[in-house]
């Protein structure tokens, strides 16, 4: 335990570190996020901090790797994937790739990354086994690059998906250390201290920005590790739909109404139920905080019982996806209370 408590802050202090020394590059070469009508910032700010948390977890990976800490299929899976997810995001960050680009290249990260662990052949849910066969396959590339992109959505205000980040990595770090899994419970706490690390510059007002070579990187570390940890019997896929509700089901709702609404849906908006209160006035701050306190308050304990009590998973899901249904349908009611008022 001292050992691992001195790993988490050396890994913290490091990541702080390295994410300044990004954010001066990016200072020194105007590498700035420009704001527009959607964004919730109203000045420049640096971007591509979040590359300092992914190159301290592909250290990780490669050094558990090295001392077979780790199954070869996984740490194959998570370094060729990480390391295509991160240039794609990186490239975007400095470049801004064509929409068509990144789809393709994280479809192929995705793809790669699946195949290395053999796919999902089964599904286990209530105590229920769903055989899969291929369509294991098609299901994980699904989730891993829906996951990439909804993280991406969900990166829009100072500090939420730090929190998030830390929020879901804690909690498994915690589970997996306390059931014996102490090589999977440091990747987790890695993520959590590296995280913290980059908060520091992140949080409001925030100096530096993810941008999508953190964000991307993220939500495919989180698909991919969600899909292993299933297989092997580790730690099940329900765990991780409840610890992710918050980023999915705002992600999807918001789809779903753009879709329903006739609107381009593929298009980069800011009516994310986040976004929307940010638009009532909630600062960058509270929001995030509000974002911890319900996790930690509400996902947690269902996420423990989802994982102690089998034959719940389903209902703990369903439960789960209602909370924050009913959440984003009275900020979205409220939103368009207020706009429809004031015209």
């Amino acid at each position: 335990m001292f050992k691992l408590l001195f790993l988490c802050l050396l890994v913290t202090i490091i990541t702080g570190v390295v994410t300044n020394i990004i954010r001066k590059i990016s200072i020194k070469y105007k590498l700035y996020d420009v704001p527009n009508n959607r964004s919730s910032h109203s000045v420049p700010k640096p971007k591509g901090g979040g590359a300092s948390i992914i190159l301290i977890v592909f250290c990780l990976i490669v050094v558990l790797s090295v001392y077979q800490l780790i199954d070869k299929e996984l740490s194959q899976s998570l370094m060729a994937g990480l390391f295509i997810v991160s240039v794609i995001g990186l490239i975007d960050d400095l470049k801004n790739l064509s929409v068509v680009i990144r789809a393709a290249m994280y479809l192929f990260a995705a793809l790669l990354s699946i195949y290395f662990i053999g796919g999902l052949p089964a599904l286990e849910i209530n105590n229920y086994t769903f055989d899969l066969s291929y369509l294991g396959y098609v299901f994980s590339v699904f989730f891993v690059v829906w996951l990439i992109n909804l993280y991406n959505f969900m990166d829009g205000t100072d500090g939420f998906a730090a929190i998030q980040t830390i929020s879901v990595s804690l909690f498994c770090g915690l589970i997996l250390y306390f059931s014996g899994h102490i090589s999977f419970s440091i990747i987790f706490f890695c993520i959590v201290s590296s995280t913290i690390g980059f908060l520091y510059w992140n949080w409001a007002p925030a100096k530096i920005f993810m941008g999508d070579v953190g964000s991307c990187s993220l939500g495919f570390l989180f698909g991919i590790l969600a899909i292993y940890t299933e297989k092997k019997g580790i730690l099940s896929i329900s765990v991780w739909l409840v610890l992710l509700t918050p980023f999915v089901g705002d992600a999807t709702f918001t789809l779903l109404k753009r879709i329903i609404n006739r609107e381009k849906w593929y298009k980069a908006h800011n009516s994310h139920a986040y976004q929307r209160l940010y638009q009532l006035g909630v600062s960058h701050d509270k929001l995030a905080v509000s974002l911890l306190f319900l996790n930690v308050l509400v996902f947690w304990p269902l996420a423990y019982f989802a994982n102690s009590y089998d034959n719940l998973e389903l209902t703990i899901i369903i439960l789960s996806y209602f909370i924050i249904g009913f959440i984003w349908m009275i900020i979205q009611f409220k939103y368009e209370k207020i706009i429809n008022g004031s015209r």
